[in-house]
């Protein structure tokens, strides 16, 4: 909203015009008569300045001392009655209408500092806020005093209510006059004035009566209590160092002084210039000298000035500051004062909205925290701000407003890394602008004089398109997800945003994402980038992301947003450890949204990384059965809660904090892991609970007695009560900065007051009691308190401190004491904290020497804190065994490894402490490693180190360049040609360090140089085997033989056997056409004579394989290969191979239907298993082909493996020929075929050789497959009575065993 409210006038010009009304002119000795040629006044109801004793005759007062009488008698105290007190230089009744601001103490009146009068320079009074008048009390070198030759009189008169009543007097007042005239070296007398005012004077030495005039107002001056106004600048000087200052005060004038506390003032947001009340409690004659003292203080304080200038619009701040802050340059050059204007931001989460046709724009003023400061002497500070003023005012009539919408991804090449800086656009433009925060606002907004608002738009449009700006719809990757693409898009980008990838993609790339909700899902996103190179890239990052996270990895949950806190607080950490599933739970803000389950498997979340490739299907099916459970899980707690319930009660605003406080040690203190929290939450005087039913009602009625309790307690807060202290614990009392005070105030809500050994408690009786008893019992426990001096040897000095002082702070809270270490002992920062703590003692520190640390505390926690410190000293004594290895910076890499493997593996190993020190900390390149621990420790760890540290002093770095050609081959299949050279050489056989040992140029890149680092002797071997087998391959021939591909396989052999055995025993590289090429060209390729070598041993090979062929009925053939079985025995058996000359094998024959016998369908598993147990399905089915001829079977081998071979396939033919029939055989419970198997086969091998049957039982039994039986008709049918046999002695040894459990 616009700020169109006038400026007020600042708290300190409404503190002068207050003392130019009440103040009449500054009272000098030259005003005071001396009372010896004083006139009897005229009236008694106007006395002078020193009336005469009751009785007296009245005489005529003179012209300026009866400006001194008063106006009008009041009823109160008067601070500033001239007339009852003209010893402090009250004002007279006229008034000096020439008078300067009493703060300002530069300002002079004829060659004088304005405000303070030439005897003694102290500042004038000011007329106080609290209606009650206290009398302004004799000054020790005021003007006040009646001084003649030889004579010496102070006066005071006293309004009748300034003394105790008679009841409350031990004695009368004549004897105490006499008692004191007795004790001091003064005469005092007291009369009755006019108007039914008392006189006191005290005749004598200064100093002398006016301590008899304090003795005699402590026994009979009642209380009274004034306000002080004075500015908030001078508040700390009034307290002083420690509270030193007001301390001080309050024993030289015997008043209690009270400052408002600083949270009263709303400490962070106060002005400097801004006035607090001071409030001093005492009789009639210390008030008014404790005051006066007071703003003698504030005066000379009260020069310099901070303040903020409020209600500034900070759309404002870069027109007042001017271009290259010229205009707050010359205001502060010209006042003499510091202005701060901030910096105007241009990121704004309320941008000021476009007015209407023909309305000037409205400006909100900005945040307290916002605030131009200004800083300097008073006047010149007002003088400035005035300047500002007139600048703001000129502004809100010269500034305009225009807007323009831009695509919010746009925004960041206007303004910031990617754009013009604020300053760049105001100089060039003349105008600022404002860019929302908010991600679903595109309006920039650009203000400026009216005649400069089109550029300025213009200007930040042209910025605007500089760079790319794209849409990115993440939903097309996954169009079939349930529930929709836009809802599984939407989970995606909260789950990265969760995992804050969004933001790394943003840096590692430099673009920028603008990713938007809707109810739906999720809009498109934006991506803005300056580079389009950059934009493709992280495009492409994104669909890996979107891809490796497909419907199945993640799923949604909705429950009552009342346990969204709950679930994240309590549920969300066992779901991840049980489950392997994350749980993204919606931000308050978020309501609408549900909670979102996303699969990560069972790893830690610390180490978990975001996958970037699409799952398996297993890993899809593993994902779902979690996140499933996981579902279930969280779904069965929510179910389990007891009903949610709401109630609200009203509650006054002055109680909210301390319920606050009182919900929340009720929710710690009864905290249950297993259900969630009650919430409070405020609207105005209303309080509203909402969680589990029966914890509300228990909360409610709690928070109901409290605050009824707090209204008791409430009226009987002015209840008091003070007792005694021991003030050398009064220090610890207070505690550091008054945080035990604090404490104390807080846990009995009572005021608490420490001063010369007592302490006063005001507040609740009852909570006074308690809050005194716990005091004196602190003070008994003091009271016992025992000091120990330690020598210790200052090295062990810091190992007891601890980082940031986190050890001595343990001991020093555990055992209640305070321990004092030596300085020179301990670093600046360590040592800091230290001293800090020993000051809470309250006692001077002794000189203690660099070997000493003292532990003060009470006996109990002062012996077990020295044990414990003695002990841990003795522990650093056994384990503080020191050496440094010195190494390269180049090392240290290695020896940290991975992630810190490696070093933790030798900590791990040695078990001593090993402290790497950074890169930053070593700049001449040299590390030194500092090993601590046992002595045994050290020496493990130093020579394991100093073993590492001479390999790596060997270790070289050789380069050497080889023809991309060799690369390949010098690698080999896995790497195993170069693992062989590195371990030849005397290298290791990791995979990894022979990958550090040799590294060949990335394939991406067009070099040679192969880098070979490591040991000397082990590089120079490894050149020097490279560079021999280069120069052999340089030198290698290539020749070809032409072998029919039918032999390829006798080359190659089972898995390549045969091929790697001719390479490696004659030192070649063969290359075999792929299956299928057609081509019969192999190339052997190596030395010409081992070229040659290969050659003819490969030639013999062939020939001896020429083969032989043996004819066998193509009707035959698949009984014979029985599914190729046959081949792979005569291959195992004979080392015969078997091929058919390129002729094409007959087709398998189709296998006969399987009717169930007589037509009729099995028992059910479930039937009786005796009762089924000759229930079967049985078919045989006559074996008849209709191919016709023979088909070559070449056998390939030795001559000698050829005739076995043979043998045996005539052995196979003339059992093929006799096995004329099939019979298949089902049985009706599959978990009978087991029977049929035994024991590793043992069954139906038997079965096979009492048959002379080929049987054949299936895997899969429970889809009714049936047993195969090849044989005889005689034969299959014998197999078949075998089998059922075997079945019925398997379910009968089965009954007789009993039901399996």
């Amino acid at each position: 909203m616009a700020d169109t409210a006038p400026t007020q006038p600042s708290a300190a010009s409404q503190l002068l015009q207050q003392h130019i009304a009440a103040e009449a002119h500054h009272v000098t000795v030259d005003d005071v008569p001396d009372e010896a040629f004083i006139k009897p006044a005229a009236s008694p109801d106007a006395p002078t300045a020193d009336s005469k004793p009751s009785g007296a005759e009245s005489e005529p007062m003179s012209t300026k001392a009866a400006g001194k009488q008063k106006a009008k008698d009041t009823v109160g105290l008067d601070t500033q009655s001239h007339e009852l007190f003209p010893e402090l230089g009250g004002p007279k009744p006229k008034a000096n209408t020439g008078v300067a601001p009493i703060w300002d103490a530069k300002s002079t009146v004829n060659g004088k500092a304005s405000g303070a009068s030439p005897a003694n320079g102290t500042p004038r009074s000011s007329a106080p806020a609290s209606g009650v008048t206290t009398p302004t009390g004799p000054s020790l070198r005021g003007p006040g005093s009646v001084t003649i030759p030889g004579r010496n009189v102070e006066t005071l008169f006293l309004e009748p209510h300034h003394l105790l009543p008679r009841s409350q007097l031990k004695r009368p007042i004549p004897d105490i006059l006499r008692d004191v005239n007795r004790k001091s070296r003064a005469t005092i007398s007291m009369h009755t004035a006019g108007n039914g005012k008392f006189k006191l004077e005290a005749v004598g030495t200064q100093d002398v009566a006016l301590k008899a005039l304090k003795d005699l107002m402590n026994q009979i001056g009642s209380k009274q209590v004034v306000k002080v106004p004075i500015p908030n600048s001078a508040r700390a000087h009034i307290i002083g160092k420690g509270g030193s200052t007001i301390k001080s005060l309050q024993e030289k004038h015997g008043a209690r002084i009270q400052l408002p506390k600083a949270e009263d003032n709303q400490a962070g947001d106060e002005d400097e210039d801004q006035m607090i009340d001071v409030h001093v409690e005492g009789n009639a004659l210390s008030a008014a000298a404790a005051r006066d003292a007071i703003l003698k203080i504030a005066g000379e304080r009260a020069t310099n000035v901070n303040t903020r200038m409020k209600g500034v619009p900070a759309e404002f701040y870069p027109f007042i500051a001017g271009p290259k802050n010229t205009f707050v340059h010359k205001l502060e050059e010209d006042n003499g004062v510091q202005i701060r204007v901030p910096p105007h931001q241009a990121m704004s989460s309320q941008p000021p909205t476009m007015p209407a046709p023909g309305q000037a724009p409205a400006f909100a003023p900005a945040p307290s925290e916002n605030c131009i400061q200004l800083a300097g002497d008073r006047n010149a500070v007002q003088a400035a701000r005035a300047a500002i003023e007139r600048r703001v005012e000129e502004l809100r009539s010269q500034l305009a407003l225009d807007q323009v919408s831009l695509q919010h991804g746009r925004h960041r090449f206007i303004i910031g890394d990617n754009g013009a800086s604020m300053d760049e656009f105001f100089e060039e433009t003349g105008c600022t602008i404002i860019l929302p925060n908010d991600e679903d606002d595109d309006m920039v907004t650009v203000i400026g004089p009216r005649d400069n608002v089109q550029a300025g738009l213009d200007r930040a449009i042209d910025l605007a398109m500089k760079g790319q700006c794209l849409n990115f719809d993440i939903s097309r990757f996954h169009r079939q997800a349930p529930g929709g693409a836009a809802a599984h898009a939407r989970n995606v980008t909260r789950y990265l945003r969760h995992k804050n990838e969004i933001q790394r993609l943003e840096k590692a790339h430099n673009v920028k994402f603008t990713t938007r909700f809707t109810e739906e899902g999720v809009l498109p996103w934006e991506l803005s980038s300056r580079d389009g190179k950059n934009a493709i890239r992280a495009q492409s990052e994104i669909k890996d992301l979107v891809d490796s996270h497909p419907p199945a990895r993640m799923t949604t949950l909705t429950v009552d947003p009342f346990f969204h806190t709950y679930i994240k607080n309590e549920i969300q950490p066992r779901v991840r450890q049980d489950y392997g599933v994350q749980l993204v739970v919606p931000d308050p803000s978020e309501t609408n949204f549900p909670i979102l389950l996303v699969y990560e498997g069972p790893s830690s979340p610390d180490s978990y990384e975001v996958p970037r490739s699409q799952p398996t299907q297993p890993e899809i099916n593993e994902m779902r059965k979690w996140l499933q459970e996981a579902q279930k899980h969280i779904q069965d707690v929510v179910d389990q809660q007891e009903e949610i319930s709401a109630k609200s009660l009203e509650i006054p605003l002055q109680y909210h904090e301390k319920l606050k406080k009182f919900i929340k040690k009720e929710q710690d203190v009864k905290r249950d892991a297993n259900k969630p929290s009650v919430r409070a939450s405020g609207a105005g005087a209303t309080v509203t609970f909402r969680g589990p039913r029966s914890d509300v009602a228990s909360l409610v009625a709690k928070c109901e007695a409290f605050i009824e309790q707090e209204k008791q307690d409430e009226k009987e807060r002015g209840f008091t009560l003070e007792f005694e202290f021991p003030q050398k614990f009064a220090n610890h009392l207070i505690g550091k900065g008054g945080s035990n005070i604090r404490e104390l105030r807080e846990r009995f809500d009572v005021d608490i007051q420490v001063q010369d050994g007592k302490v006063q408690l005001k507040g609740p009786k009852a909570k006074a009691e308690a809050a005194k008893a716990h005091i004196i019992a602190l003070g008994r426990q003091l009271q016992d308190e025992t000091t120990h001096i330690l020598k210790i040897d200052p090295k062990f000095h810091s190992e007891l401190i601890g980082a940031q002082g986190a050890q001595i702070t343990r001991l020093q809270t555990r055992h209640k004491v305070l321990i004092f270490i030596p300085r020179n002992a301990k670093t600046q920062k360590d040592d800091d904290s230290v001293v800090e703590v020993a000051s809470e003692a309250g006692k001077p520190r002794r000189q203690q020497a660099p070997d000493e640390v003292v532990v003060r505390g009470p006996k109990k926690g002062a012996d077990d804190a020295r044990e414990e410190i003695l002990t841990f000293v003795q522990y650093l004594k056994d384990n503080s065994f020191t050496a440094v290895v010195s190494v390269q910076q180049e090392q240290v890499k290695s020896l940290i490894g991975i992630r810190g493997a490696a070093l933790e593996q030798l900590r791990q190993d040695t078990g001593a402490r090993i402290d790497i020190p950074s890169e930053r900390d070593t700049p001449n390149g040299l590390v030194e490693i500092q090993i601590k621990g046992t002595k045994a420790q050290v020496a493990a760890a130093k020579k394991i180190i100093e073993e590492k540290k001479a390999i790596f002093d060997d270790t070289i770095t050789k380069t050497l360049e080889v023809d991309r050609k060799y690369h390949p081959t010098l690698i080999g299949a896995g790497g195993s040609n170069i693992r062989d050279i590195v371990v030849q050489a005397g290298g290791s056989d990791d995979r990894h360090e022979v990958g550090r040992t040799v590294r060949f140029p990335e394939r991406a890149t067009d070099g040679n140089m192969i880098k070979v680092q490591g040991p000397r002797e082990v590089v120079n071997k490894i050149v020097a085997h490279i560079e021999a087998f280069v120069a052999q391959r340089a030198n290698q021939v290539t020749e070809t033989i032409e072998v029919p591909v039918d032999k390829h396989r006798s080359l190659i052999g089972r898995g390549g056997d045969i091929k790697r055995g001719l390479e490696a025993q004659f030192k070649v590289s063969i290359d075999i056409p792929r299956q299928g090429s057609g081509q019969t060209g192999v190339k052997i390729v190596g030395q010409s004579a081992d070229v040659e070598k290969a050659k003819a041993h490969i030639q013999s090979m062939l020939k001896e394989q020429q083969g032989e062929t043996v004819q066998v009925p193509r009707a035959l053939h698949h009984a014979v290969s029985n599914n190729g079985q046959f081949f792979r025995k005569l291959r195992n058996d004979f080392h015969v191979s078997v091929d058919h000359a390129g002729q094409a094998v007959p087709a398998k024959p189709a296998v006969a239907g399987k009717p169930r016998a007589n037509g009729s369908a099995l028992p059910l598993i479930t039937d009786d298993a005796e009762a089924t147990a000759d229930v079967h399905s049985w078919n045989v089915v006559e074996n008849t082909s209709t191919e016709e001829g023979d088909l070559p079977w070449v056998l390939r081998g030795s001559a000698e493996n050829v005739e076995k071979a043979k043998k045996a396939i005539e052995s196979a033919l003339e059992q093929a020929k006799n096995q004329n029939a099939t019979g298949y055989l089902v049985l009706p419970d599959p978990k009978t075929y087991r029977y049929v198997i035994g024991q590793g086969g043992s069954k139906v091998n038997q079965i096979r050789k009492q048959s002379g049957c080929k049987i054949t039982v299936p895997k899969d039994q429970a889809k009714d497959e049936a047993i195969e039986v090849v044989g005889t008709k005689e034969g299959v049918e014998k197999a078949k009575d075998l089998i059922l046999a075997a079945v019925k002695e398997g379910l009968a040894n089965g009954r007789a065993r009993g039901p399996r459990g």
